[in-house]
Order: C-alpha cells, then sequence, then structure tokens
C-alpha cells in the first residue's frame, strides 16, 4: 500500500508531542500515575497524557475552554483533577481514550495553582488566585465542600494533602506563609513564618513523617508531617541553590528530595543528614531555568523554562534524556529534500523531526 507524502507528512507531525507550557517566574505542575508512570502536565487549553517509557502513549483532554494550568491523578489513578485560568475544575477520566468528564465546579474566580487528592481519592483542595477565597477543599462527584483555605492574604501557589490518617493538608502563597490544617472538615491549624519571600512549593512526604517547602528566598525547610512543626532547615549558604526553587518532588521512599531553581541546576538532597547529595546542571542559557519537577519510580522530570523535559537518572542523578516539543501552536512546517521535517511556532521556535 502506498501512502502519499502529504499524508505521510501529516502522520509524522502528528506525532510531535507539545511540551508543558511554562511561564517565566511561575512554577510548572507535573504529576504522574504511580500505577501506569503516566504523567500529566498543562499546554494550552489542553492537557497532554504521556509515557516516557513508552513515548508512543500520547493522549490528549480537551475539555477546557480556556488555558489550562494544573492537573493530577488521583491516587486510584482511574481520574484526573485539572484546573484552568477561570478557576474551573474539572474530574475526568484517565484510562479511557475519551477522557470522559465526570465533574466540574467553578470553585475561584482566578486561576488554579494548584490541586491535590486525598489518599481516599474522594477529596480534592485546589488553590490559586480569587477575589473571595484563595483555596477550596470539596468531594470530587458531588462538589461537598470540605473546608475552606484561610490564613493566606495573597495567591496561593501551591498545596498539598498527607496520604496518610491523620489527615492534614499545607498550602503556601505570595505572603511568604504556609499554612496548616486538620481535617476533614479542613480547619486552619496554624500559620508558618519561616520563609522569607514568596513560597512556590509545598509537598508531604509519602510515608506523611514530613512536609517541606521551598521558595524564592532560596530556603528549604522541613516540618512534621502531623504537628506541622519546624523540623529544620536543609543545606546552608555554601550548598544552596543560588536562584529561586520553584518545585520540590520526593523520592517514593521519603528519604531523598529533588528541587529545581532559577538557578539552572536540579539538586538532590537527603532527608536524614540534611545534606546535599548531588547537584546537577542542566543549561547555561535563560531557557535552562528550572521551573518544575517531579520524582517517579523510574526518573527524576525537571522542566525547562523552554518546555524541555529533562529526565534524570535517580540512580546516578545524571541527565538521560531530554524532550522537547513545541509550548505554543505550530504556524508553519515543511519538508527537506531528505525527509527531515521542520516545524515552527509562533513563539520563535523551530524543531526538527
Amino acid at each position: 500500500m502506498q501512502i502519499s507524502l502529504g499524508l505521510l507528512f501529516i502522520f509524522l507531525v502528528s506525532q510531535a508531542v507539545p511540551n508543558p507550557t511554562v511561564n517565566r517566574a511561575q512554577t510548572v505542575r507535573i504529576y504522574a500515575d504511580k500505577k501506569s508512570g503516566r504523567i500529566v502536565y498543562p499546554n494550552n487549553k489542553n492537557f497532554i497524557i504521556r509515557n516516557l517509557k513508552d513515548p508512543k502513549q500520547v493522549s490528549v483532554y480537551q475539555g477546557h475552554k480556556c488555558a489550562t494550568t494544573v492537573a493530577r491523578f488521583s491516587p486510584s489513578g482511574y481520574y484526573i483533577a485539572s484546573g484552568d485560568i477561570m478557576g474551573n475544575v474539572q474530574v475526568w477520566d484517565s484510562i479511557n481514550q475519551e477522557h470522559i468528564m465526570k465533574s466540574e465546579f467553578k470553585i475561584l474566580s482566578g486561576p488554579i495553582k494548584d490541586i491535590a487528592w486525598d489518599v481516599d481519592s474522594q477529596r480534592i483542595i485546589v488553590s490559586g488566585e480569587g477575589k473571595e477565597r484563595f483555596g477550596h477543599v470539596f468531594t470530587f462527584d458531588s462538589g461537598n465542600s470540605l473546608g475552606t483555605i484561610d490564613g493566606h492574604s495573597k495567591t496561593v501557589n501551591a498545596c498539598d494533602m498527607r496520604q496518610k490518617r491523620p489527615f492534614r493538608a499545607a498550602t503556601c502563597s505570595d505572603d511568604m506563609t504556609v499554612a496548616f490544617f486538620h481535617g476533614p472538615p479542613f480547619k486552619f491549624n496554624k500559620g508558618i513564618r519561616d520563609h522569607s519571600s514568596i513560597v512556590n512549593d509545598v509537598k508531604f512526604s509519602p510515608d506523611g513523617a514530613f512536609f517541606v517547602t521551598v521558595g524564592s528566598d532560596r530556603k528549604i525547610f522541613l516540618y512534621d508531617g502531623i504537628t506541622g512543626d519546624l523540623i529544620s532547615n536543609i543545606g546552608n549558604d555554601e550548598t544552596s541553590h543560588k536562584g529561586s526553587i520553584y518545585a520540590i518532588s520526593w523520592s517514593l521512599d521519603s528519604k531523598k528530595i529533588v528541587t529545581s531553581s532559577g538557578d539552572k541546576t536540579c539538586k538532590i538532597w537527603d532527608i536524614e543528614s540534611k545534606e546535599l547529595v548531588s547537584t546537577i546542571k542542566i543549561g547555561d542559557d535563560n531557557d535552562s531555568l528550572q521551573m518544575g519537577n517531579l520524582w517517579t519510580s523510574d526518573f527524576i522530570i525537571s522542566i525547562s523554562l523552554s518546555g524541555d523535559i529533562n529526565v534524570l537518572s535517580p540512580e546516578t542523578f545524571k541527565v538521560v534524556n531530554v524532550y522537547s516539543g513545541h509550548q505554543k501552536s505550530i504556524t508553519c512546517s515543511t519538508m527537506a529534500d531528505d525527509n527531515t521535517i521542520y516545524t515552527a511556532s509562533y513563539d520563535g521556535r523551530i524543531y526538527i523531526l
């Protein structure tokens, strides 16, 4: 069977998977399904579901009507909750290619910045911008309220839930504070003011023993996962990042963390010793600022400002692969005589397939 050059061209271009949409000075959220290893991330109005172990396994969710911001798998792996810049949250099926939407709620009046599930895959916490509130906790199917996010005066950049009982939640904000909650229903327990600048990310350890915060003050703080009490800071003047820290992720055994920074590096830290294990330099240009990360059972992933997905080995802590692709819509493309395909997007980037 012969395939026309035009059809072959269309087919090959369709295989150019878009990369995460990344904005300067804003953490990009990328999450994984622990069972399948798939990752999900925002790209314009869509979400890309991707398996880095098998690059052919790619699907797209197109349910949102405006620019998307963050999506996260439920612990069961059956659903994904996603948000957009208008404050909408949708819950949809992650298994079937159709990705049928189960529920939709208007949660905030501004962008959703982060989303987290409880261990039962029943409750969702969201954070972001808004006039009346900066976050909310609700049931994923009915939208019934299970608490409000109090204690902040500015945009809440990140949120997370402890994946053990007793349930706890933590949020961090532009107001330089971290809020700690007991639940359900989730109620404000205390505010934490250890950071001296914007707090960009917060994550509970998989075993629930700790949570960690990172911020634009280049600081990393470790807290007790049940009481919210400060245990210690991690790093010192010699080993700490030289730029804002945008993201943090835990190893699955809760023994290490990875941090990604505007200084174009990722750092691996040991929780028990509170010391630096390894520094990974990603690049030298401004596109190499590291804006998000994720530690899975197979890889450590760090996202560059360019949208590149940098894959690191969890054993050697070295870059083993880089997935490049367009962040913006492709405006033109062409095929050279050697069957090389060139694609260009309206942000001025050209990629070669």
